[in-house]
């Protein structure tokens, strides 16, 4: 397959979908990921979080050790609209690469630019025949995060999406340990229902079999 991730920011990947990431590029499958903004951020009073070179030296790292192909767009980080300038540029990834799998933000984030993105995605996923959406963080919205697919990881891919997110420093610094705390349980508990040790679920948009 020729995956591909689509996303707001660097360290969706890894926070969404990075142990399916990694079982795609065990598997030999081509993975890249278009990460639409610059992802450099500051607090409301002004105190820079990220910045963006900051950011784009950890998204290096972070895709060296899942081993996807990173694609590193320059929009805004919080005020990303939803636009054909943008759509058309996934379209040429999509042709570029000739991608058959997307992966993106799910419909129900709460997230802002996460909703921009998803938009984009769908919209731009015409001609390919597989398109899953996946939870990064645990907001609760309008309604909750039901996955419908599933993807069972080993212990070792886990671990890679882990150590590939501690490569986000900067996100380390704003909020501590709740995403390492969140995904091990929900990992384990998608896992648990599946019958296999660990799982990333998604919520499936289409899905063309074989795959």
């Amino acid at each position: 397959m020729n995956v591909l991730v689509v996303v707001a920011h660097h360290d969706d990947v890894e926070l969404g979908c990075g142990a399916t990431v990694a079982r795609l590029v065990d598997e030999g499958h081509r993975v890249a990921a278009f990460v639409m903004t610059h992802s450099g951020f500051a607090a409301p009073d002004g105190a820079v979080c990220r910045k963006a070179e900051v950011a784009r030296q950890e998204a290096d790292c972070a895709s060296r050790i899942l081993g996807y192909e990173l694609i590193a767009g320059d929009g805004e980080t919080m005020d990303l609209p939803v636009t054909d300038a943008s759509i058309c540029r996934v379209l040429s990834v999509i042709r570029e690469r000739r991608i058959d799998t997307i992966l993106t933000h799910w419909h129900g984030d709460t997230h802002p630019p996460h909703q921009s993105v998803h938009c984009m995605a769908l919209h731009a996923s015409r001609t390919v025949p597989r398109v899953l959406g996946f939870a990064v963080n645990w907001h609760l919205g309008a309604q909750p995060f039901q996955p419908t697919f599933f993807v069972g990881v080993t212990e070792q891919q886990f671990e890679r999406k882990m150590e590939a997110f501690r490569c986000f420093e900067s996100e380390h610094k704003r909020s501590g340990t709740a995403y390492f705390q969140y995904h091990d349980a929900l990992t384990r508990a998608f896992g648990l229902q599946m019958g296999t040790a660990r799982a990333e679920g998604f919520v499936t948009y289409k899905y063309l079999y074989p795959g």
